[in-house]
């Protein structure tokens, strides 16, 4: 079966970037100038939407060659993608391939067997909701007549941070029954920078990017953390009844993924047709990989250059969190607010209540400390307020566990209080449950307490909570309104 190659571009660019790249890959002998294709979409067209991308790609595949009607492979191919190139190719994988959800394909029918992704927006960028603003229409914006200064809104929506996009496709590829990113399968490696922009373009830094994309983000290493708090405590309940109960799904994350140092969002492409740049040497060997054991053994060595990055540039690693709040009924919550408190673990741990007045001025001081590590890059989604997403510095925030152990000698724990205001009178969250969730025990005894922290990982935490009303009645006399 023929090979080929597919490269994808980002938002706001086009395949004109990457003409250096094509030529480097037919010198190597990677393939030729009609075997390595560009794979373009108009990312800044306002009513364009990643469903209309994989759709049109689709097409095309079909029309190169390297799908059948049907979609059954007639060639097998390398993907390597920028920025929002690897949404692009996740999303197609998943439309077409994919058996979960409400895709019905076979996987061993896709074409796509190697991913080299070069800083990918897998969960967004922290830019993206930037990018629809009038500022970013006068810089970025297209200048055809007809469509004056579109951004692209349909991709941006998508590529906000936090976006019901980013959630529903990790639901569909990553967080489910039957993930196919594996040495088996469909091989990923992800190579990203550690340096934000230099000169003028510094402005948009942001700590824990590479100056558009969050670095944890662009890992596939994901897991989800499901709290339901729907459910009233029994009649019988024991004091220390936990209201809500923590599932965890944390799939086994099998890729190879490298954090480089000296680079950003940019120069990492830039030096991707450059034999002497370490970022071309890796994509050589993820391209020129054979077996399922030589890419573990791969993997291992990308795992080996990022330890080196982190200890080399001293630098944090980040943890990202995407929330999704939600009621009994699916309904999306769109208003709640997250508070975070550090104290001195008691008996009643699982169901004391933690309010301010109860803490002491030190634990007082730590919980506002924790708060401002937790929720420094506090985004809402600016389309669906249910969905948010925080990130963390985990040195920072695992020092501060560390100092508080220390100085109280005794367990201390983490926690966290949702709160959901009423809607009116007669409408209303159950909020009582909601005041003192454990996220963290110092004390490693207490059992069935996931753990939270992972550096350079994207959490899902999803909040189901009970809203209940009184407008509702039930009665053997009738009632006039």
């Amino acid at each position: 079966m023929k090979e080929m190659t597919v490269i994808i571009h980002g938002w706001s660019d086009s395949s004109e970037s990457f003409k250096q790249l094509k030529n480097y890959l037919i010198k190597e002998e990677f393939g030729t100038v009609k075997t390595v294709l560009y794979a373009d979409y108009e990312s800044r067209e306002d009513h364009l939407k990643f469903e209309d991308i994989v759709d049109g790609l689709n097409d095309q595949f079909m029309k190169q060659g390297i799908i059948d009607e049907d979609g059954v492979k007639k060639a097998n191919i390398n993907v390597i993608c920028h920025s929002t190139g690897g949404l692009v190719i996740r999303h197609w994988i998943w439309r077409y391939y994919s058996s979960n959800e409400q895709c019905s394909g076979d996987i061993a029918n896709c074409p796509v067997k190697k991913i080299v992704m070069l800083a990918p927006a897998n969960f967004g960028s922290h830019l993206a909701h930037r990018g629809k603003s009038f500022f970013s229409s006068l810089v970025k914006g297209r200048w055809k007549f007809g469509d004056f200064l579109e951004t692209g809104k349909g991709i941006l929506e998508g590529l906000e941070l936090g976006s019901p996009y980013q959630w529903r496709l990790a639901h569909g590829d990553l967080i489910c029954e039957k993930p196919y990113y594996n040495r088996n399968q469909v091989q990923v490696t992800i190579l990203v920078g550690i340096e934000g922009y230099g000169g003028v373009a510094k402005v948009v830094n942001k700590p824990g990017t590479d100056g558009t994309v969050i670095i944890a983000g662009t890992s596939l290493d994901s897991a989800k953390l499901r709290l339901d708090f729907s459910k009233p405590a029994p009649a019988d309940a024991e004091q220390d009844y936990a209201p809500y109960q923590w599932a965890v799904e944390d799939p086994q994350g099998d890729f190879a993924f490298g954090v480089l140092e000296g680079l950003d969002h940019g120069s990492v492409v830039g030096e991707s047709a450059d034999p002497e740049k370490l970022v071309c040497q890796l994509l050589t060997e993820a391209l020129s990989v054979k077996t399922a054991k030589e890419f573990g053994a791969f993997a291992q060595k990308v795992e080996a250059l990022t330890k080196a990055t982190y200890v080399k540039t001293a630098k944090p690693r980040f943890q990202q969190f995407l929330v999704h709040a939600v009621d009994d009924q699916g309904s999306s919550v769109n208003d709640f607010t997250l508070d975070f408190f550090i104290w001195k673990a008691d008996e009643g741990v699982k169901g004391s209540l933690v309010t301010r007045d109860r803490l002491s001025r030190r634990e007082l001081e730590f919980s506002e400390q924790a708060n401002q590590i937790l929720t420094a890059s506090f985004h809402t989604h600016t389309i669906d307020l249910s969905h948010r997403s925080f990130v963390v510095n985990l040195d920072a925030m695992k020092g501060l566990l560390a100092d508080a152990r220390k100085e109280f000698q005794v367990p201390i724990v983490l926690s966290m209080r949702l709160f959901v205001p009423r809607i009116d009178d007669g409408i209303q969250y159950d909020v009582r449950s909601l005041q003192n969730i454990v996220l963290y025990n110092s004390d490693k005894k207490i059992q069935g307490l996931p753990s939270f922290f992972y550096g350079n990982t994207t959490t899902l935490l999803e909040l189901k909570v009970n809203r209940y009303n009184s407008y509702v009645t039930l009665g053997t006399e009738p009632v006039k309104h």
